[in-house]
């Protein structure tokens, strides 16, 4: 799994589009032109912007437009190329941390302060977190809030905040926070929680039966903690930590998984030339798939011929020159990237990308 926005927006330019010499085409703007691969999709021949640029459906297109639609074109191409090498299963576990049954009856009672959720991520590279959505359990003889907080070690603010209105006993908020890495802070511990004060609703304790065993979620270690007197919207001191007993009133639902955003944002290398092939491949698609090629002297049959051809590749028992289409050149780069991916796993060119022990 990765996150498309953040890998389209991380790898957008790594291929680029030279402007064409005549002057009427010439309208590529300075973005597309730029490269940080060295991969032009015009170098692949059939891959023209005059081609691509007069089969666009609406005649009527602007060069702001156009440079807009040649970026969209290359985002889908990083998507797909992506899509096409992480296919493994990518689910790792999900789980509440309370799940047994509880009372809610008795108000607990808690000291002034941060009280929350310490949360230690396997050392492991490429594992993220979701915290889909927690259930809250607070007496409700009043509407009131709590200001839920995800923090990191690594920064002084909350990487994710939602105040939350406690209005019943028993209620789910969904908040969907994602934790994977391609952000600025990496690794590290996580605080899930709250700053409880004398305004806070009152959680109620988990003092039926196993209602206060905790479960096992694969990939993490959870506890809880508190950080008496704690207060504000900044991380506390880490140093002040306590162990906690007491029910806080959130049993977040938290699954884990294989993410790879941070790995391609680091690794943008491996993909140029897939990436390249791809969007060549989209381009001539739209250019064989358009509604004006047959209006247009430029975009012959031969052409469209030609672009099929090269898409598809020849096979020489057809009694024509063999041609190595693009489709399967690009399946042949698939196959490279995930050899490559491969050797850093094992350890390769400066040691493996995956890590079994916990701090």
């Amino acid at each position: 799994m990765f996150d498309t926005t953040k890998v389209e927006t991380a790898l957008l330019g790594i291929v680029g589009v030279n402007q064409p010499l005549n002057p009427e085409y010439a309208i590529i703007d300075a973005a597309n032109l730029a490269s940080t691969s060295g991969y032009f999709v015009t170098d692949i021949p059939m891959a023209k912007i005059e081609y691509f640029k007069d089969s666009q459906d609406y005649e009527g297109i602007t060069d702001s437009e156009f440079n807009d639609l040649l970026r969209t074109v290359q985002k889908n191409a990083i998507t797909s190329v992506c899509n096409q090498v992480f296919t493994t299963e990518d689910f790792r576990d999900r789980g509440v941390l309370y799940r047994n049954a509880t009372n809610n009856v008795d108000p607990e009672t808690l000291v002034d302060g941060f009280v929350g959720w310490r949360i230690e991520v396997t050392r492991e590279n490429n594992v993220a977190f979701e915290i889909t959505r927690v259930i809250l359990d607070f007496e409700s003889n009043y509407p009131n809030d709590i200001v839920l907080q995800l923090y990191n070690t690594g920064d002084p603010n909350p990487i994710h905040e939602q105040t939350i209105n406690i209005t019943e006993q028993h209620q789910e908020e969904v908040l969907n926070w994602v934790v994977d890495n391609s952000g600025d802070t990496y690794k590290g511990d996580y605080y899930l929680g709250y700053v409880k004060d004398s305004s806070t609703p009152v959680p109620f304790k988990r003092d039926y039966d196993n209602s206060n065993v905790l479960s096992q979620v694969g990939g993490l270690r959870i506890c809880e903690t508190q950080i008496k007197g704690h207060t504000g919207s900044v991380l506390f001191d880490l140093d002040l930590e306590e162990g906690l007993s007491e029910n806080i009133g959130v049993n977040p639902d938290i699954t884990v998984y294989d993410d790879y955003t941070d790995f391609i944002k680091q690794n943008k290398r491996l993909f140029g030339r897939a990436i390249q092939l791809d969007m060549a491949i989209k381009m001539m698609n739209t250019t064989t798939a358009s509604l004006r090629v047959n209006k247009n002297k430029r975009i012959s049959d031969s052409v469209i011929v030609r672009m099929i051809q090269d898409i598809n590749g020849v096979d020489a028992d057809s009694g024509k020159l063999k041609i190595l289409g693009l489709r399967a050149q690009l399946m042949s780069e698939i196959v490279t990237i995930k050899k490559e991916i491969e050797k850093l796993r094992k350890g390769y060119f400066g040691g493996p990308i995956m890590v079994t022990t916990w701090r």
